[in-house]
């Protein structure tokens, strides 16, 4: 069913009924909860953190009226992983989830936590490998719909569920709802004619007219330009543009009619939007593509509240994480955060008090292909410094050690925000501390996840879904 029809079947009764029953708008506070991750989405590709380009007026018109946190980083940067530490509040070597292995079944995710509460629940996403029930990704939702469309076609269900949680609400005040929204849109394809493919009206948007880029080809194309080392400034400049237009796509498309049924449906006064990434892209900054690395460009990801109760136009420097999301949104909602939770309560933060988190860590080492860098961002002296190194894993009698491989990277990100500059041979004793503490928790996360793990793997993901990862980029390098 297309939107607009949607929107003239269901919106008028639903609206006459809201009108009728709903109380005050003041008083309602933060009842329901909407989750909405752009894959692929990193924080240097959106307007509210300073990107030039018009990417995103939809997500900046959210960040406006709520809390923008400036530094929040992914804890995986592979699509998997990093949804379920988003749903747990427990890193990915905790949680366990991979390829071979679903999530921990003592990892309770915030749906199942909701549901127990009373709130509907419903998840519509755009990744039916990756974010498959199999993994542990539907646990808690009544509705778990799967589909690979684009944002377009996806967002009309949506709405549709929606429309019907507002009618529900309208006959039932106690009503509640939870909704998980994943888009896919920015996210390179593997079958299309170019690696970033969205109609020509938006893949055009940040072209220089009457110029063509001369090249053709999916996902494939972007890793044979990475294999050769053949990618020139052009190649960047064209891709930029194609993945921009990916992101201004997601967004007006599939962010943009959800805040306005949010909005119209008299909603958005009782409900928390919470708007984040999986993980960003790199574009041949670091001399890779897609995603692995745990650079800035892929690491740090849009996190954005806005709801009743929240500060307008409050942006937030400190560091923040994934593993914070379910913490933060369960205190909001003013329920217990389980004490098996990693990850911080950030509303302290939001009412500007404090504690602040020193530090955030990127694991590098996936159970699907090959193992990254992984980072450490620390706040050290009113500094921030970013440290790299590749940490690998070795099974010894008893469990896993971690030990670093070859020389780390460090960076002032305050001097260095893209990260070109690496200071560990002027700042050794810098370097190895924050090395040091990269391992430890990597051996942290080791003891927490033996409580959890599950004795047994299996391969979860068939041939042919496989044979798909890899024409994504999965599963030989980038993730």
């Amino acid at each position: 069913m297309r939107i607009e029809a949607i929107a003239s079947v269901l919106l008028p009764a639903v609206l006459l009924a809201a009108g009728c029953g709903a109380g005050p708008e003041a008083e309602r506070g933060i009842r329901n909860v909407v989750l909405v991750s752009l894959d692929a989405v990193g924080a240097r590709h959106v307007g509210a953190y300073g990107y030039a380009r018009d990417t995103t007026p939809n997500l900046d018109a959210v960040a406006r009226d709520g809390v923008v946190f400036e530094a929040a980083y992914t804890q995986q940067p592979w699509t998997l992983t990093s949804h379920l530490t988003m749903m747990t509040g427990l890193n990915p070597r905790v949680h366990g989830a991979s390829k071979r292995r679903p999530a921990s079944p003592a990892a309770e995710p915030l749906a199942e936590q909701l549901r127990e509460r009373g709130f509907e629940t419903a998840a519509f996403v755009s990744q039916p490998v990756l974010l498959h029930p199999r993994f542990g990704h539907a646990r808690g939702f009544d509705r778990y719909e799967l589909d690979k469309s684009d944002a377009r076609k996806n967002v009309a269900p949506v709405l549709e569920w929606l429309a019907e949680q507002a009618a529900a609400r309208a006959e039932d005040p106690e009503h509640r709802f939870f909704l998980f929204v994943h888009y896919y849109d920015a996210h390179s394809d593997g079958k299309a004619p170019l690696p970033y493919h969205v109609p020509p009206p938006y893949r055009d948007r940040f072209i220089p007219e009457g110029e063509t880029w001369g090249r053709e080809g999916p996902t494939s194309l972007l890793l044979q330009l990475r294999r050769t080392e053949s990618a020139t400034p052009r190649d960047r400049e064209f891709l930029t543009a194609y993945y921009d237009a990916g992101v201004r796509y997601v967004d007006e498309e599939g962010l943009g009619p959800l805040v306005t049924a949010l909005d119209e449906l008299g909603l958005a006064d009782e409900t928390l939007l919470i708007v984040t990434a999986d993980h960003g892209e790199e574009i041949f900054e670091h001399g890779y593509v897609l995603h692995g690395q745990p650079y800035d460009e892929t690491a740090r990801v849009p996190l954005v509240l806005r709801g009743p109760g929240l500060p307008a136009g409050l942006r937030i420097p400190h560091l923040a994480g994934l593993v914070d999301l379910a913490p933060t949104l369960l205190a909001l909602l003013d329920f217990p955060v389980p004490v098996t939770a990693q990850g911080r309560d950030l509303t302290p933060l939001i009412r500007e008090e404090g504690p602040v988190r020193r530090v955030v860590f990127v694991d590098g080492i996936y159970e699907s292909g090959r193992t990254w860098g992984s980072s450490v961002v620390a706040d050290i002296d009113g500094r921030r410094w970013s440290y790299v190194a590749r940490v690998m894993p070795q099974d010894v009698p008893g469990g896993r050690k971690f030990t670093l491989e070859g020389p780390g990277e460090l960076y002032d990100l305050a001097a260095d925000p893209n990260e070109q500059h690496d200071l560990a041979a002027e700042r050794p004793d810098l370097a190895r501390r924050l090395g040091e503490r990269l391992v430890a928790w990597f051996r942290t996360n080791e003891e927490r996840a033996g409580h959890l793990r599950r004795g047994e793997t299996v391969e979860l993901v068939s041939p042919e879904e496989e044979a798909q990862l890899r024409a994504l980029g999965y599963l030989e390098g980038a993730h």
